[in-house]
């Protein structure tokens, strides 16, 4: 045992020294307010983070028990969950670590192309320009192989969703509502699992992964993993003391992201720390496996790439759906200063560069006529009663998000702006909205909407962080790359923990290729390390 904690030693300080990665102490919890600011600080070049520190390796003496499996999953999330699965399916012993008492999902929606339920509601995806799009968004920086890799597999891995679906009885249905006067093309690959979209996946998902004969450890998260010249098992913190799990065929890391880890913020990611809240609560993304990995000689995507949204309420962690809506901006100078009808990373990107990342929205009397033109979709679609309902704006209003006035200038004074200016720009709006072209910020005609009905309403709200999606560098084959670009042998990545998918920005255009990545690249990872020889 000595000999390999010396190699894992070894590999923990060349993870180290060329990734520069690791687990703070006292990482964020997640919870509303706690740990996001509204002004980021100056990224230090020469500051070391107390994760860049790799943790000595744990002592045989330390280890109370000892479990083998083909395949060791990381993390009970969409990855994790079709990860099991798939290798299961494949006839490999499967042990599934997972730090929370359950597993973790949210949201909804599952991006795929070619499966039987776009087929049967006639859809017919353009993989060509949804791969464009994907790389235009990126910037070019994603690794063009694995967005061609999803493209061409997740139609497949989906129809297997579905089976398992079918068989016990989940509804499931295609979004097809997508915005058709935009600038950007949105693209309708997502299916949604009903009644409860994302947690009713991850139940169905729970449950074959039991009937599979999956072994799951809940409250039992991985801390280390075990290298030689190959990654062996990992080494985990259950209730009785530190588990080591021996993996014969492979390990795949899928414990998510670093949106709850404040240090791997700083360095990586700074202009999270402009977000009011993390809008997943639970504070358990904090980058572990991602940190694992580069302790052991792995690498992290270089850009960054946060999910972003705008429209989130200082102190009530959750947003507030009006407010994301493509009314009228103005910051807390009374100023409007970009084209309100972007895409929600590029919305926040504009709101997180104005005074104290905040903004105000605005709207006039007949808002409710209003957002049937400006038709939000996803996660912005007022008609969804999880995110907007008929008592939704009376409730706000009650909580003093919401405000409201008789005139402009009244609403002004309440709202603490410079009342001159504000005044100018409402008129300067309701002049391009008469003209039917937006000459200051190139807004899409169709999306104008004036403001001249009392009563005029206004929310002030800034912008949030769901999720970061760049993790470990992988290649076609799942496999965890090292600092070099050679894959390490065992070492698998799947869903945010993974990297070189997305960057810069989420493409909300492809809607639904967040979990669409996730569990296809869960479900290849499973299938692949299952079929491998032990």
């Amino acid at each position: 045992m000595k000999k390999v904690e010396t190699e894992n030693r070894r590999n923990f300080l060349k993870g180290s020294l060329f990734a520069g990665a690791g687990i703070a102490a006292g990482v964020a919890t997640g919870s509303a307010g706690s740990a996001f600011a509204a002004e980021a600080p100056v990224k230090d070049a020469c500051k070391r983070y107390s994760f860049e520190n790799p943790p000595a390796p744990i002592p045989a003496s330390a280890i109370k028990t000892t479990k083998t499996a083909d395949v060791v999953v990381l993390g009970a999330g969409v990855a994790g969950l079709s990860a099991a699965i798939a290798a299961a399916e494949k006839g490999a012993k499967v042990i599934l670590l997972e730090k929370r008492n359950t597993f973790t999902m949210h949201g909804g929606w599952n991006g795929a192309i070619g499966d039987r339920a776009h087929k049967a509601a006639g859809i017919t995806i353009p993989k060509d320009k949804v791969m464009a799009d994907l790389m235009r968004f990126g910037a070019y920086h994603p690794n063009a192989s694995l967005i061609q890799l999803w493209a061409n597999e997740s139609g497949r891995v989906m129809d297997n969703i579905l089976d398992i679906a079918d068989a016990a009885g989940v509804q499931y249905k295609v979004d097809t509502d997508i915005k058709e006067h935009w600038p950007y093309t949105e693209f309708p690959l997502a299916i949604n699992f009903f009644p409860a979209m994302q947690f009713t996946l991850g139940q169905m998902f729970e449950k074959k992964c039991k009937a599979l004969g999956v072994e799951m450890l809940y409250e039992t998260p991985a801390v280390q993993l075990i290298r030689k010249s190959k990654v062996t098992g990992v080494i985990a913190k259950g209730k009785e003391g530190y588990v080591r799990v021996d993996a014969t065929k492979g390990v795949i890391v899928c414990t998510g992201c670093y949106g709850s880890n404040r240090e791997m913020q700083e360095k990586y990611s700074p202009r999270v720390l402009k977000t009011v809240n993390n809008q997943y609560s639970e504070g358990s993304n904090t980058g572990d496996g991602i940190l694992m990995g580069m302790w052991v000689g792995g690498a992290k995507q270089e850009t960054d790439c946060p999910m972003l949204w705008d429209g989130m309420i200082p102190g009530h962690g959750i947003f507030v759906d009006i407010a994301r809506q493509p009314f009228l901006n103005v910051n807390l100078l009374g100023e409007r200063y970009a084209n309100e009808d972007a895409p929600f990373g590029y919305t926040a990107n504009a709101d997180n560069q104005q005074p104290k990342s905040l903004k105000w929205t605005v709207w006039d009397g007949k808002w409710d006529a209003d957002k049937e033109k400006l038709h939000g979709t996803v996660c912005e679609n007022m008609h969804i009663p999880v995110f907007w309902n008929s008592k939704s704006y009376d409730m706000w209003k009650s909580k003093g998000v919401i405000i409201e006035a008789d005139t402009i200038e009244e609403l002004g004074r309440k709202m603490n702006v410079p009342v001159d200016a504000f005044v100018a720009s409402v008129k300067r709006y309701n002049e391009l909205v008469a003209k039917g072209v937006d000459e200051d910020f190139g807004k899409d005609p169709e999306k104008l909407t004036s403001i001249v009905k009392a009563p005029f309403g206004a929310a002030k709200v800034g912008t949030g962080v769901l999720v970061t999606l760049d993790g470990l560098r992988i290649n076609t084959k799942l496999q965890v790359l090292d600092t070099e670009g050679h894959p390490i042998e065992g070492l698998y990545a799947a869903g945010n923990a993974s990297g070189d998918f997305f960057s810069n920005d989420y493409p909300i255009t492809c809607v639904g290729v967040s979990h669409g990545r996730a569990v296809t690249f869960g479900w290849l990872a499973g299938e692949r390390v299952a079929a491998l020889k032990a």
